[in-house]
Parts: C-alpha cells; structure tokens; sequence
C-alpha cells in the first residue's frame, strides 16, 4: 500500500495554492455577466457556485471548481431474518450521513483535467455504534489525471479520446452509471452492488464516434482506502464497454445501450486464496446489459446481469477453507420506470430486482440496512441475517422524490419489500422503509 503521504486533501491543498501564481496576474479572467439570481437559492445553487476561476485564453489554468455533496438518510427496517438456524422477529432504525464529499476540478495546459472527490464522513451509525456524525478526513473517493488525446492531436476520426489515471469510479452496471448525485432511488439494488467494486486505482481509456463509445480500464485488486500499489496482494481487475446512444430514436426521446464486461484477473488471487487482503472484487466475471429510455415524463432504466463467483475461500479457526456454496453462476434483472406527477417537481419510482444463484449462497445482499440490523441485533452465526447470503432474491421498491430544485437539492421517500432464500432456509423477509435528502453543488 502507498504511504498515506499524498491524499486528496493534500491535492486541494496543491491546487489552491498554486493557482494565483500559475494563473498569473497578466491575465485577467473574463467579466463575463452571470445570470442574477435575485436571491433565489436555487438559482444560486444550480449556477455552478463552486467554479472561482474560468478563462480560455490562459494558456496555464483555464477552469478551477471547488465541488461539493451532502446525503442524509434515515431507514426503518421491519421484518424477520435467520437466526441460529431459525426465524425471528426484527425491528432496527438508523439515520446516517451516506455521502459528504468535497473535491476540485482543475483544467490546466489547455488539455488536461484533474478531479477529485475526498470522502469526509464515515458515519457508524448503522451498525449500532455510537456516533455524533463527526467531519474529518474518512478517504479518496476518486482522484484522476484525464489528458484530452482528441483535442491535443486533432484526431478528426473521433469526437472523443481520452486517457485517465488515477483512482476511478468503477461502472459495472446501468444503476452505477447513474450517479449518486442523480439516483432515483435512496439506494442502488443489490445486484448492481454485488457486481461492483469500490473506486479503485487504475488506467482507462475512453473513445467516442458519433452513436458509439468505448471504455476500458485496468485496475488494482486492492481495496484501498487511498491509493492501491501498481502491483498489489489481489493482482488487476478489468474493464471493459460498449456503449450505443441512439441520435434520433423512432419511439423514444431518448434512446441508450451499454455492454459491460468485468473480469477479474486472477480470480484465485484477487482476495479468495488470499482472504486476509481485502479484494476489489472478487467474483470471477461478470457482464451487464443495460438501456436507459426517455418518452415525456417517462423513463425507464433495465438492466440484465449473469456472471460467475469463482473459487470461495475463508479464513476459519483451522486454517483456509473453501466454500463452495459460495460459488457457481449467478444473474438476475433489473427493471426501474419512473414518472413525472408534476413534471420537475414530484416523480414516483419504482424498481424490480430479481437475482438468482445456483449455489445456496451464491449471492448476497447489500449492506444497507437489513445486513445492518442484522449486525446491530445479534444476527450473526454462520448463515444469519448479517451475512445477507442466498440463492434467490426479489426486491421491489416504490418512491417518491420532491425536487426542490432539481438533483442539486430533493428529498426522497421510499418503502422496499426484500425477500431472501438459501435452498429450503428463509433468511430475511421484511420491509425498508426510507426518506433521504440529497445536496450538491
């Protein structure tokens, strides 16, 4: 692992200081005359407050934007989960603060970029701990040099080549594509979470000819909170997808499709052999096919997701073990319409996810918040509610969000119905019930 010596805190730093004397005093960003928002907050927020330098003709630093995202939630979980081998009754609640995240976006020498985000909560709220939702430093979200291959070298064969290091956001999914800030539910489903690994530190390419775009990407193994090494204890991921939007769809307003394909490098490696190294991911494989459409005040979002565990292993009181149960294929959909009541202001989501595994603990669920309550209250043995593990999953979820001034600020309300099967064991059933408010600038 890299010495905590070069965090993203450390980069802001770099970057606020450096910019007078890079960007100089000869010149002057433009005057150019904003919008007045005559006081209206929304206005404000949605006018990019954040950006404090903005000028082409500096051939230095052309842009300079301090970013910014604050999610707060609160879930009440109802239900019963498997415990020592039966069933039993559960009642857990929790809010937290799930994102605060400040980062910079710098242009600089005409054709480069630098984004970061820094991660400055890690709320332990839901896992029953005490907290007073402290801010301070928690990790590097995303941290990435982009050079601007197109523009540098005028391919006109292409509208897009970009080159990108750093540590990335990894999509491996249509829900991941979406971000955090822009999701329509409170949460991401747990197919879309078992296939996908924490931002990781790596090297993308990203390419783009009219309909068609392009993205691979090679990754570190590691989990790190940070920065991982270029040659860490869990070996490289892959990435790769092909994406389809259509120019003037015949049914739709908006018309889009990605291929994605993940693949682990050296499954026996990356974190299964090896369990006392956290991996990136673990799975062997995995692939997605997603769609997301436009008709009016309609969208809808699919998502299809087959692949494969790999090799189980553990680390148990007699040494490594392998699990077996734990491995074989698994796939499942995803299926995800939404509706304007009032077009920009109230919308009502849904959302079905079903997955499926051919081994008794071949999937698991996400953390967030029935494994949570789990944990909190004791459900803990070998297959109970905090491992969140089975063979067959239905979700569905119904929502409301109020927009109060678009995705820059809204409050989301929600209620999900989970039920989760290991062979003939129930292992959860229950309700979510979910309310949100979701900032950035």
């Amino acid at each position: 692992m890299i010495p905590k010596k070069l965090t993203a805190a450390s980069i802001c730093a770099i970057s606020l200081a450096g910019l007078p004397a890079i960007a100089g005093e000869a010149i002057e960003a433009p005057k150019a005359d904003k919008p007045s928002n005559n006081g209206n907050w929304c206005s404000w927020l949605q006018d990019d407050p954040g950006k404090l330098y903005d000028n082409d003709d500096n051939p230095f630093i052309q842009e300079f934007t301090i970013t910014g995202r604050f999610h707060w939630q609160y879930a009440y979980v109802d239900g019963q989960g498997s415990h020592e081998g039966g069933i039993r009754r559960l009642s857990y609640d929790t809010e937290e603060i799930r994102r605060f995240r400040l980062g910079v976006e710098m242009k600089f020498l005409n054709f480069f970029k630098l984004e970061t985000d820094v991660d400055l909560a890690n709320d332990l709220a839901p896992t029953g701990l005490e907290s007073d939702h402290d801010i301070e430093y928690a990790d590097i979200y995303s941290a990435t040099l982009t050079f601007d291959a197109q523009e540098a070298f005028e391919i006109k064969s292409l509208d897009k080549l970009d080159f990108s290091i750093g540590k990335h956001k990894v999509t491996t999914s249509a829900e991941k594509d979406i971000s955090s800030r822009e999701i329509k539910t409170v949460e991401r489903s747990s197919l879309s979470d078992y296939i996908t690994p924490p931002s990781s530190t790596g090297f993308a390419i990203d390419l783009e000819k009219g309909p068609w775009e392009i993205t691979a990407g090679i990754y570190s193994g590691d989990d790190e909170d940070e920065f991982a090494d270029v040659k860490g204890d869990n070996d490289y991921f892959y990435t790769f997808r092909l994406g389809y939007k259509a120019e003037d769809p015949k049914f739709f307003d908006k018309a889009q499709a990605n291929l994605r394909v993940i693949i682990n490098g050296d499954e026996s490696e990356n974190a299964t052999d090896n369990p006392l190294s956290e991996g990136a991911f673990n799975p062997d494989w995995a692939v997605s096919f997603g769609t997301q459409t436009r008709k009016g005040r309609f969208d809808l979002l699919t998502d299809v997701i087959y692949g494969e565990n790999g090799k189980e292993f553990s680390m148990e009181s007699n040494g490594l073990e392998r699990r077996p149960e734990r491995e074989g294929s698994f796939w499942g959909v995803v299926i995800l319409p939404s509706y304007w009541l009032v077009e920009d202001r109230l919308e009502a989501v849904f959302r079905y996810q079903y997955a499926e595994s051919s081994q008794p603990e071949g999937f698991r669920i996400s953390s967030r918040y029935s494994r949570r309550a789990g944990e909190s209250l004791g459900f803990t043995g070998p297959n109970d509610l905090s491992n969140g593990r089975g063979d067959n999953h239905h979700s569905a979820y119904l929502g409301l969000n109020y927009y109060l001034c678009g995705d820059n600020a809204k409050v989301m309300f929600g209620v999900e119905y989970d039920d989760l099967d290991s062979g003939s064991q129930d292992v959860y059933e229950g309700y979510t019930g979910w309310a949100a408010f979701r900032m950035y600038f």
